[in-house]
């Protein structure tokens, strides 16, 4: 008996033991990979995606890295390269994208260049002018309406381009008893965003991004039509603001509240927005955006253009990653683009509009269908806020916020934009 025993246990010993081996054996065919992800609202759909991904994907497992929320994730990035262990993809900011291009590997020869639409921002390109990023997230700005609001007043917002034509139909709003209009006071908002739809106006004349914000630091700010012609606009929403008394007293939530239920008719904000107007809209959809007027004359380049651009990108490391870890992370790539599954990752769960042209997934929400047809039309300038040094939100966010509470001239808020890019 005793004897018997001893065999069945080394009989499942050895049997443990050839298991083990099997399993390292496959555990060596399996490439390791990772991603960080900086766009935290698509946490879920992104790890969904992947799982999709691994399944479909037997020689290929990606795991998500992990990193505390409130910590900055460009925070975690440089420690992970300081170590040798970066990860094989990250999503980015395009205002990190100069510390990461020596980094990258070109991307330049994939099947989806050809799919992207429209043009390649220098951003997206290394010194030597290679592709070494793959455009993730695209989002656009600009007057956001109630469109139930605009039927009741019977304005047609089709012939808001130019200054004049905004004033009309905020008078035709307070006429009906409603507000014309919130305005967010945050400084992101404010500096990286608004103000810079008069950077997107002005680089319209140049195809030279970089040259154009040199030009910039060299130029007369306070004097430039654009930068006066957007301060003219802010001036005409201070003054029939919801909250022209107190400014800084609405919250973002607040403002996506008042949008959705219609008591203002416009709010300037990004599609991104989306998820918070709707949940307190009681199921109205009927939201649309026009662009932000800087001049009397409609044909002027901007009245009729929404500010459109990528906001996220998507790196494959070239300092850390093999070459077989840098082959299975742009197989996820193109399993983004061409899969179904990966067309609906992006699109339907996480909300994002699609750089590609053959991804014809339709989004759900009702600002980013407005986006992609403004797009379609070609009807969008380049949003700016990836070309704009780290502290634009900081300064000139924080002086466009005191200008908005009345703290500072319109020539103090000049002042300071001119000598913010002269110091930068």
């Amino acid at each position: 008996m005793k004897r018997l025993l001893c065999l069945i246990i080394t009989s499942i010993l050895s049997m443990t033991l050839f298991l083990g081996c099997g399993k390292n054996k496959d555990n060596e065919n399996i490439v390791n990979i990772s991603i960080l992800n900086s766009k935290f609202e698509i946490d879920a759909s992104l790890k969904k995606a992947i799982e999709n991904f691994n399944k479909e994907n037997k020689n290929i497992n990606i795991k998500v890295v992990k990193y505390i929320n409130n910590g900055y994730y460009d925070d975690k990035l440089k420690s992970m390269y300081e170590l040798d262990n970066a990860p094989t993809m990250t999503i980015i900011d395009p205002q990190f994208m100069d510390n990461y291009k020596d980094k990258s590997i070109d991307l330049s020869s994939e099947k989806w260049v050809n799919d992207i639409v429209g043009d390649i921002s220098d951003i997206a390109k290394n010194d030597k002018g290679k592709l070494i990023a793959f455009p993730f997230s695209t989002e656009g700005v600009g007057l956001i309406y109630n469109k139930k609001v605009m039927e009741s007043c019977s304005i047609d917002v089709s012939k808001i381009n130019t200054r004049s034509a905004l004033e009309e139909a905020f008078k035709k709003i307070e006429e009906k008893g409603k507000k014309a209009l919130v305005i967010t006071n945050e400084e992101w908002s404010l500096g990286d965003h608004f103000l810079a739809t008069a950077y997107s106006v002005d680089k319209s004349k140049s195809n030279d991004s970089k040259g154009y914000f040199d030009k910039l630091r060299r130029g007369d700010l306070k004097n430039n039509d654009s930068i006066n012609g957007i301060i003219d606009t802010f001036d005409l929403m201070k003054k029939y603001n919801m909250y022209s008394e107190k400014p800084l007293d609405p919250s973002y939530d607040k403002c996506a509240e008042l949008i959705a239920k219609g008591e203002v008719g416009f709010w300037y904000m990004g599609n991104w927005a989306s998820e918070k107007i709707l949940s307190a809209s009681s199921d109205n959809n009927d939201l649309g955006f026009i662009p932000v007027p800087i001049s009397n004359n409609s044909s002027d380049y901007g009245n009729n253009e929404l500010a459109l651009g990528v906001t996220k990108y998507i790196v494959i490391d070239g300092k850390n990653s093999s070459k077989e870890q840098q082959e299975a992370a742009k197989k996820f790539l193109n399993y983004i683009v061409y899969d179904s599954k990966g067309n609906d990752f992006l699109v339907k769960d996480s909300g994002i509009i699609p750089a590609f042209k053959n991804i014809k997934t339709v989004p759900n929400d009702p600002l980013s269908k407005e986006l992609i047809s403004y797009r379609n039309n070609t009807k969008t300038m380049e949003l700016m806020n990836g070309y704009l040094p780290s502290d634009n939100s900081k300064v000139i966010g924080g002086a466009l916020r005191r200008y908005l509470n009345n703290e500072i001239t319109r020539e103090e808020l000049l002042a300071a934009i001119e000598e913010f890019w002269k110091q930068n």
